[in-house]
């Protein structure tokens, strides 16, 4: 290929620009791959998490025709494993729960809190869940009001919720997550769109209609397992992505400057793009898992 010989010069003014035409250029690629990408992301992992959850339902009911009965759990479930269903009719929403609230679990739908009561279980079963990220989940559940009913389906079977109160506050994890007198749910979200958000919680809590299923071992919660915090294991994949990045940036302005707009369009793109699109994966996962 022929090399076009052209002087290359870099202007203060030029680099500036070019510096904030690339910052720019980060932040529409980390917006996509959160608003636009996002949704399309969890619901890929909706469906696969639906499918499983309709597997181990069937398997559930084989188990319960033969003459010793369904076996009961003996370990809790997997992290980022599907749970149950919930589906909420004012809202018209039906998602998938996987257990843990890390970002990673929330991107995919709600998460059951670890060291709350299992779903449809005696206790305070807690789920946190995303507001404006990876399709906003629980964008709506401020909405309900007392009276509403939440329905959670298990390999158990069902239970059905009545909301009793929806407040906007601090999250009380002691109140919210911690041991209740009564069978209840607990829906926690953030209340803010603001992605960096971790301060007030939209908080529903709703109580059980009926009596509850046997309780199963479940996790214990860590400090990070609250819906409020990122996942600091995000800083190596993000700066190596970042860097990638800005080298490939770097190099592409460069080839710019000297070589053939469209070539060097068509080498650099994939590679800027699949880069920035990690980038603005990993930041993700550094902010609050329920934003």
């Amino acid at each position: 290929m022929t090399v076009l010989e052209r002087p290359v010069s870099f202007s203060p003014k030029w680099t500036a620009g070019v510096v904030v035409g690339w910052l720019v250029t980060t932040v529409v690629c980390f917006v996509v791959v959160v608003y636009a990408l996002g949704p399309m992301m969890q619901n890929n992992d909706q469906r696969a998490g639906l499918t499983d959850i309709r597997s181990q339902t069937a398997k559930a009911l084989e188990e319960t025709k033969t003459l010793l009965g369904a076996a009961p759990p003996t370990k809790p479930p997997e992290f980022g494993s599907p749970v149950a269903v919930v589906e909420i009719p004012r809202l018209r929403l039906q998602q998938v729960v996987f257990e843990g609230v890390s970002p990673g679990e929330t991107a995919s739908g709600p998460g059951h809190v670890p060291g709350t009561a299992g779903l449809g279980q005696p206790g305070n079963a807690a789920l946190a869940g995303r507001y404006s990220g990876y399709g906003a989940p629980f964008g709506r559940v401020g909405e309900l009001t007392a009276g509403d009913q939440i329905v959670v389906a298990t390999t158990q079977g069902k239970s059905v919720y009545t909301v009793t109160r929806t407040d906007t506050r601090a999250l009380d994890e002691d109140a919210d997550y911690g041991k209740t007198p009564n069978d209840r749910l607990t829906l926690v979200t953030s209340a803010s769109w603001w992605p960096v958000s971790s301060e007030r919680a939209t908080v529903v809590t709703a109580a059980m209609d009926g009596k509850p299923f046997r309780p199963t071992p479940q996790n214990g919660r860590a400090g990070a397992q609250d819906g409020r915090s990122g996942d600091s294991g995000a800083w190596a994949a993000l700066v190596l992505s970042l860097g990638g990045f800005f080298a490939a940036a770097a190099g592409a302005t460069y080839l710019y400057r000297r070589w053939r707009p469209v070539s060097t369009y068509i080498i650099t793109t994939p590679a800027l793009l699949a880069l920035a699109v990690l980038a603005a994966a990993a930041l993700w996962r550094l902010l609050p898992a329920w934003t």
